[in-house]
């Protein structure tokens, strides 16, 4: 691979727009499930259930894909040899890094789904 600056920085741009459009197919994904839910929520327990899974499962699949978009960035980032990249967010601190989009957007999600789950087969609302 041609390890260039304007290379690197060309490929760290595109990761970076596949991160962006990946967050973008995620939540839209999302917001169309939760309408889902809210139509089906008087109607049919299984079929919030199985929202519910849909949403977790998406989840989980984006939280994965965003994380190795995220480690291609660093990666490349660490392959530059130039300085005016800007900042990683593995300067961080751990905390603040978890609330990263592509690291809490996902597992907020996954939290939510299952609360709509619970809440449904507990017939808690």
């Amino acid at each position: 691979m041609n390890e260039e600056p304007d290379t690197i920085r060309a490929l760290i741009q595109h990761e970076n727009e596949m991160t962006n459009h990946r967050m973008n197919w995620f939540l839209i994904l999302q917001g169309f499930m939760f309408a889902g839910i809210a139509f089906a929520w008087d109607k049919s327990t299984a079929l919030c259930v199985v929202f519910s899974i849909v949403g977790i499962l998406s989840s989980i699949s984006v939280g994965i894909l965003l994380r190795y978009g995220i480690q291609a960035i660093r990666d490349l980032d660490r392959k530059s040899r130039d300085t005016t990249i800007g900042k990683g967010s593995e300067e961080i601190a751990p905390f603040m890094h978890f609330l990263l989009p592509w690291h809490f957007l996902p597992f907020t999600m996954i939290v939510a789904w299952t609360a709509m789950i619970i809440i449904k087969l507990a017939k808690i609302v």
